[in-house]
């Protein structure tokens, strides 16, 4: 389908929503006269412009304006961007100087007749953890077309519970009440919206109420395989949430993570023994290229909780599979092909010329990690895979986890890095784009690209 796009006079001049088909990703591109071209420094992945929120056809995009926003996003500018191909809109939001937005803090919640919110909470600096205290800020748009304003108000958590559920051991690392991962938007005529810690649990506020307040829904506990990751760990790697598309159902999922080990052969004629220098020792095992790879294994868990969320005991226990029990359909040749690419990039012609052949890998050889949740009605999941070497292909892999099937794989390249770059929306599902055939399902939303220009 052609993009949706919409132009705006200002620094932000063009918008633009570009649908694909998946496992391909649809993306946002953005058109800003002015503002600095990221660079091939680590760092400069601030610099891009990012995919914040989304609720109904609104999407929160926030745009660096500043190279300073490499370190602060107070540097950067947040847009509202209606994809709608029919009544687009694009709205600037104002600074809420002297705070400053984090982007895994912000949630838009559509409120109808083109009304919306914007709402940010972050715990406070020093908050007593027998009764934590937060700061909630809300943007609400306009009628009249003038620019909205923010308010804030601090708000106490009067019930905590995620430490009569799973308190925080002594020996984790992160001895925080909450941080949050990732926001939820329920929804309802409340304007329920859930701040998800993906360790501990959810901090719920119904935002258009006269008076919010804040409720505590502790997650399910940590699988036996990942206790000790517990708190010492960013918990994306293991765990999401989201809330399916008719918004009666949370969605959440834990993986259980094995990953592939390289084999190194020590060369012939070195004596371990000859040397009490354990760096040394190992310097003889981790030289040249790995002999072979034992392979890693994963199980993946989904859970389910009915909205209105209530109490955490209504968590339910939805389906599992794990790597041993995943099918991979014999007519799909071309999930077959790229599997292979992905599990011989960098390594196949090393592999070769030592007597290693390729179609001795396994699934088991792909590190995985960072699992995201499908909004629709199902029980897709999409997990980031990659070879073990540095030049190896990232992929998206695509599960059916009650079928226990895989169901598609799209390679990354090899230059996006191991991390979370994408997350899960259903623009493309909308009445707007009705346009779109029904196997045309975009659960999967991209990071913003930016094209810009010298000025």
């Amino acid at each position: 389908m052609p993009p949706t796009k919409h132009r705006l006079i200002g620094r932000l001049s063009s918008a633009t929503f570009h649908a694909a088909r998946p496992p391909a990703f649809s993306f946002f591109s953005v058109y800003c006269p002015g503002i600095p071209r990221p660079g091939k420094e680590p760092e400069d992945i601030f610099l891009k412009p990012k995919f914040v929120s989304q609720d109904a056809d609104l999407v929160v995009l926030c745009v660096p304006r500043d190279m300073r926003a490499r370190m602060e996003n107070f540097f950067s500018d947040y847009f509202v961007y209606r994809v709608n191909p029919e009544r687009p809109k694009l709205d600037l939001l104002p600074n809420p100087f002297p705070a400053a937005l984090e982007d895994n803090e912000i949630a838009v919640l559509s409120c109808g007749d083109e009304e919306y919110v914007v709402a940010a909470l972050r715990i406070m600096s020093g908050s007593d953890d027998s009764k934590p205290t937060f700061k909630l800020r809300l943007y609400r748009s306009t009628t009249n077309g003038e620019t909205g304003i923010w308010t804030s108000q601090e708000l106490s958590l009067e019930e905590p519970m995620r430490d009569k559920v799973c308190p925080i051991p002594e020996t984790a690392e992160r001895q925080m009440y909450h941080r949050t991962t990732k926001v939820i938007t329920l929804g309802d005529e409340n304007g329920t919206i859930g701040w998800v810690d993906l360790w501990r649990g959810i901090i719920l506020c119904d935002v258009l109420s006269e008076r919010p307040k804040l409720r505590d829904l502790p997650l399910p506990l940590p699988a036996e395989g990942n206790l000790s990751y517990f708190l010492n760990y960013w918990p994306s790697y293991f765990r999401d949430i989201t809330v399916n598309q008719r918004k009666d159902t949370i969605k959440y999922v834990e993986m259980e993570i094995t990953p592939p080990q390289e084999m190194f052969l020590v060369p012939s004629g070195s004596d371990d023994s000859d040397s009490d220098d354990s760096d040394s020792d190992d310097s003889v095992h981790y030289q040249g290229v790995p002999h072979s790879i034992d392979p890693g294994t994963w199980t993946a868990t989904t859970w389910a909780m009915p909205i209105p969320a209530a109490s955490w005991n209504d968590w339910r226990p939805g389906c599992s599979v794990s790597l041993d029990s995943l099918r991979i359909p014999s007519g799909k040749r071309r999930v077959h092909k790229s599997l292979d690419r992905i599990l011989t990039a960098g390594c196949f012609e090393e592999q070769e010329a030592t007597g290693a052949r390729a179609t001795t890998l396994s699934l088991g050889c792909l590190c995985v990690s960072y699992p995201t949740l499908s909004i629709l009605d199902d029980d897709v999941l999409y997990i980031l895979s990659t070879g073990t070497r540095m030049e190896s292909i990232g992929a998206l892999v695509n599960v059916d986890v009650r079928a226990k099937t895989l169901k598609g794989v799209q390679e990354l390249g090899t230059n996006r890095g191991f991390y979370r770059h994408f997350r899960a929306s259903g623009i493309s599902q909308l009445p707007s784009f009705s346009m779109v055939q029904s196997t045309d399902v975009l659960p999967v939303v991209m990071k913003a690209y930016v094209l810009t220009k010298n000025t």
